[in-house]
């Protein structure tokens, strides 16, 4: 996403260049102050979720950046998915250069809906979601870990493990949290033992409570193998700072995984998968089935 804000900051000054004469371009204009820039940023109603974004700046134009996305209107106005301060960025282009500036929004309700993976995945309370293995899953006979044919298999059907292994790994009571407080939190813990499938040592983050970050694209689709027609992606989960509970690839040294791709993401269950690197149709995948914490498939 950093990249994306640099090549939009490039372009607007190329384009600013570009509209200059030659022999003006050695006497630009006063770079503005902070100060000078003149925005207003507020929530539609105290608190609100919905924010309002305006430029008051007078000839001058810009970007709005608010951690996730950009807009170049003078005006525009954007539905926060997380509670507490949100930074809203401005990157004002002026005759001088680009000024930056910033208003911080305290986001005290979410009045205004919000897509609903959001509250798939991390709920709409404060304390966030809490996900746990999907163990008594009878659609899978209690199989929630194990490989399958990239982007044609839903779960491993080749070799699947069941709660047998996760207790010999470690992590059949491991739980990740995912919530919106300031922004989208995500906590692994985990008593993971460091043997994996092939019972190699040290595989995946050693037991323990690690706090990263996440975010989700559900434009990032993928097309079945087997029909086309039909998506096998429904989006892609990414994850900083944590994995989820046995995050690796055992047929990759049993590196860390980070990018999963979105099988299923319902109130209550939860399917990812990640290819082994280089993997095309039908080659070697991961999966990974969870459920809500206090859910029960006999429901």
């Amino acid at each position: 996403m950093k990249h994306k804000i640099w090549y939009n900051l490039i372009a607007i000054t190329l384009l600013l260049a570009s509209c200059t004469p030659i022999d003006d371009r050695e006497s630009l204009g006063e770079l503005l102050a902070p100060s000078q820039i003149n925005i207003d940023v507020h929530g539609i109603t105290e608190g609100s979720n919905k924010i309002v974004m305006i430029n008051n700046t007078p000839n001058v134009g810009g970007m709005w950046y608010d951690g996730m996305n950009t807009s170049t209107r003078q005006n525009d106005t954007i539905t926060w998915p997380f509670l507490g301060k949100a930074t809203i960025y401005f990157y004002a282009t002026t005759s001088g250069g680009i000024v930056k500036d910033s208003v911080v929004v305290n986001v005290t309700k979410m009045d205004f809906a919000i897509a609903p993976q959001w509250n798939y995945l991390a709920g709409s309370e404060t304390s966030g979601k809490t996900w746990v293995w999907a163990t008594d899953d009878p659609e899978y006979d209690g199989v929630c870990y194990g490989d399958g044919a990239y982007l044609s298999d839903m779960y491993p059907s080749w070799d699947g493990y069941d709660q047998s292994f996760l207790e010999a790994a470690g992590v059949d009571k491991d739980e990740m949290t995912f919530d919106l407080n300031g922004g989208p939190n995500f906590t692994l813990i985990t008593g993971n033992n460091g043997l994996d499938v092939y019972d190699n040592e040290d595989a995946g983050l050693p037991a323990g409570t690690y706090h990263g970050k996440f975010s989700f694209n559900m434009s990032k689709t993928l097309a079945s193998a087997d029909d086309p027609s039909q998506l096998w992606a429904i989006g892609q989960l990414k994850l900083t700072g944590a994995t989820v509970s046995e995050g690796i690839d055992p047929d990759d040294d049993s590196a860390p995984v980070y990018t999963y791709d979105i099988l299923m993401l319902t109130d209550d269950e939860m399917i990812l998968a990640a290819p082994t690197p280089g993997a095309g149709p039908w080659d070697g995948a991961w999966y990974w089935i969870f459920k809500r914490k206090g859910y029960s498939f006999s429901e």
